[in-house]
């Protein structure tokens, strides 16, 4: 009995959060002390999976001393924000006792974190996306100092093959970072990085990133809020390439294409089997970007040349306005078959035809079968020369 009641006590020590203090062990405090020479104000917010929320702001003393405790549910993201652009990112788990030192000027560059594991990886992250960032700022010095140069042209070559290899040099830091952190859920900020205004992995290129990180951080993290959020992400992924790879089956050189049946601008409806026993380029396309209106001339040139010939461009618009849709049909004097739900990559043509950009092509021939798809304008002539 005795014995009993020793190892129950010891097992109460080691668990030192009983039922009486269980709002301790839910607290985190952040102490720190910043370079300054007057009292600031600091500001402390959530990063949820969709927003940011603020929770408390503080002002230190004249020594640039602050203490902050807050009561947490989960392990999270949270941003210390001393103005708009001077913030850092936390990784903060319930119950760690934090300290931050730091220059208040300029925060990003200057911090340092102790007491918690996944904020001290995110300081490290940190440091590297700024160190990097700093040369693209080098290169762009160079860049406005250069462009009255006269081997200017020369000089752009070469600032671009530099800033790719530091982007790339980033690229395989994030990747690395990742892969040695596969139950940190610093990793999450790794792979949701921006280079600038540019995403550092892409979830079409790197999607295998995005599966192994969200198995491995639900081992660890089954109701995190981020890790939920990242495997409905993964999810909606594989559910959309599952889609694509059913179209690109049903869009086979040599199947027939699927139906479409769109209004014109004056709404009527015009069926794409209409225009049976022609030639038929089906040409995807938007008033809204600018690369279209380029093929639009290309396709003028051709299309007056073959379309007495039974050849026909059956361009299917995805705007959303329509009154800037007919605008661009106008101004570009284009002169054949035009329709559009208006309903954008929305609309279900979009979907049927796995439409993943614009401008796209797909060729078919006098029976509706498909002959050629993401037609290369230059080559259209050929294919036309072929099939007419």
């Amino acid at each position: 009995m005795q014995r009993y009641f020793i190892i129950t006590f010891l097992l109460l020590l080691f668990f030192s959060c009983k039922i009486d203090d269980k709002d301790d062990c839910n607290e985190f405090t952040l102490r720190g002390n910043l370079d300054t020479e007057e009292k600031i104000t600091l500001t402390i917010e959530e990063l949820t999976t969709s927003d940011l929320i603020v929770l408390d702001s503080i002002t230190t003393d004249n020594y640039g001393n602050f203490n902050i405790k807050k009561e947490i549910d989960e392990a999270g993201f949270y941003i210390l924000r001393i103005s708009r652009d001077n913030f850092i990112t936390l990784l903060v788990e319930p119950g760690e006792k934090i300290h931050l030192t730091g220059k208040a000027d300029y925060l990003p560059t200057s911090y340092q974190v102790k007491g918690s594991e996944g904020s001290a990886l995110l300081a490290d992250l940190n440091q590297r996306l700024h160190t990097n960032m700093a040369k693209v700022d080098s290169l762009a010095d160079l860049y406005r100092e250069s462009v009255y140069e006269p081997n200017f042209e020369q000089i752009k070559h070469e600032l671009n093959i530099d800033y790719t290899k530091i982007f790339e040099e980033h690229k395989n830091y994030v990747k690395q970072f990742i892969e040695n952190n596969p139950k940190s859920l610093a990793s999450l900020i790794a792979l949701y990085q921006y280079f600038g205004n540019k995403s550092v992995l892409q979830e079409n290129e790197n999607f295998e990133y995005f599966e192994s990180l969200s198995e491995s951080l639900a081992n660890v993290y089954p109701t995190n809020k981020h890790v939920v959020d990242l495997k409905k992400r993964v999810s909606e992924i594989k559910r959309q390439r599952m889609q694509r790879k059913m179209a690109d089956e049903k869009l086979a050189i040599g199947n027939k294409a699927p139906e479409i049946v769109l209004p014109d601008p004056e709404g009527n409806a015009i069926s794409l089997s209409s225009f049976r026993g022609k030639v038929v380029l089906i040409d995807f396309w938007a008033s809204w970007h600018n690369p279209c209106y380029e093929v639009t001339k290309k396709l003028a040139e051709i299309y007056n040349k073959y379309k007495n010939q039974g050849f026909e461009i059956y361009g299917v618009s995805l705007d959303r306005s329509s009154e800037k849709w007919q605008k661009a049909i106008e101004e570009n004097n284009i002169n054949w078959t035009q329709v559009s739900d208006l309903r954008y990559f929305n609309s279900p043509v979009a979907n049927l035809y796995n439409i993943q950009k614009i401008p796209y092509a797909i060729l078919i021939d006098q029976e509706g079968k498909i002959v050629a798809k993401d037609v290369d304008y230059r080559k259209l002539n050929k294919y036309l020369e072929e099939l007419l």
